[in-house]
């Protein structure tokens, strides 16, 4: 069943923070087969781990970020430096 954006009253002109595929494919004016395709191509980002296996949802921030290829300011760095925590530098000297 295809959701169109203007059937769904309940949240007005406000896309929610997280769609399933339906809603985010009504969203993007594209079929829910369209967007099972730009996931699978990457084009999309995967479903939030979050939420149940038969009940996938997509956080609409992280889907407009991939679409407009934007990252977020800072969390890289910040990932990369979770990545290397408790890891000895490699070129730097003890102080003696």
């Amino acid at each position: 069943m295809t959701v169109r954006k203007g059937d769904n009253l309940l949240r007005g002109d406000r896309t929610p923070a997280y769609v399933s595929r339906e809603t985010g494919a009504a969203e993007l004016q594209i079929s829910p087969d369209t967007w099972d395709q730009w996931v699978k191509d990457g084009h999309l980002p995967a479903p939030c781990d979050a939420f149940p296996t038969g009940s996938p949802r997509w956080r609409w921030e992280d889907v407009d970020r991939k679409l407009s290829g934007r990252t977020v300011v800072g969390l890289d760095a910040a990932l990369k430096g979770a990545a290397n925590f408790g890891k000895k530098p490699g070129g730097r000297r003890d102080a003696a």
